[in-house]
């Protein structure tokens, strides 16, 4: 490992070379070595492997799907199709699969992800409000993953296949009701999937928000826990601790 230029470090993280320009204004992370004449900035890549570990990716997915602006999400963490997010998919099952506490529950963690991430880009295709895709990071060392999109939510996808009051509504309906009608509605089916293996395996725990509507779900606890969120977000946003 050695020295990168701003090109290179923007290709390694994901980001253009101006958001690496701000970053070094900002503090938010500085070249190991700049040439004031020239402007000239250099990246050890040690140093960018440090960062990428101590990056905060649910306040990044939380922000993104908060924000105004139309930006694609960092691409280390976007997913703009469902080939894209299926082959990220498979890093992290094969991430897991060689770390022995995992060997018996790699499949589960997987398969949930995999029903979260589909489910966002069923209910949307062809109907993005603005960005497709989705954002999808994850830490096994703190053993989470987020999932997150700027897509319609839940409220209105199932709104064309019964009639709901609000976003709260619509996620009770989305875990625990089998919604039956026309592609994409019925495949949201899959969250009902999610919540058999929440609620009957300890290890798990989600948080779900669409709207201004956030689900906690754990262990034993087949009873919705939904409350209302004073932050309204675009899409959909998940948060699962394995």
């Amino acid at each position: 490992m050695g020295l990168l230029t701003i090109s290179q470090a923007a290709i390694y993280l994901g980001v253009s070379t101006d958001t690496l320009r701000r970053w070094d204004k900002t503090g938010e992370l500085t070249p190991t070595e700049k040439n004031n004449k020239t402007g000239y900035r250099y990246y050890d890549q040690k140093k960018l492997i440090e960062y990428l570990k101590n990056l905060d990716i649910i306040k990044l997915a939380s922000q993104w799907v908060k924000a105004d602006q139309e930006d694609e999400p960092q691409k280390l963490f976007y997913c703009e199709n469902v080939s894209v997010f299926n082959y990220r998919l498979n890093k992290l099952e094969r991430d897991l699969m060689v770390i022995a506490e995992f060997k018996e529950s790699y499949s589960l963690t997987t398969s949930m992800v995999g029903e979260i991430g589909n489910n966002s880009f069923d209910h949307n295709i062809g109907n993005w409000p603005d960005i497709p895709g989705i954002f999808f990071g994850y830490n096994v060392t703190k053993r989470w993953v987020v999932l997150a999109d700027r897509g319609q939510g839940i409220l209105k996808t199932l709104s064309r296949a019964k009639k709901l009051s609000d976003h709260s509504d619509a996620l009770r309906v989305a875990f625990t009701e089998v919604i039956s009608g026309r592609a994409p509605e019925a495949r949201g089916n899959g969250l009902k999937y999610v919540k058999n293996i929440i609620t009957e395996n300890k290890d798990y725990k989600l948080k779900f928000q669409t709207g201004d509507a956030e689900l906690l779900m754990e262990y034993g606890n087949k009873d919705l826990k939904i409350k209302k969120k004073s932050d309204k977000i675009r899409g959909c946003l998940a948060l699962i601790n394995f």
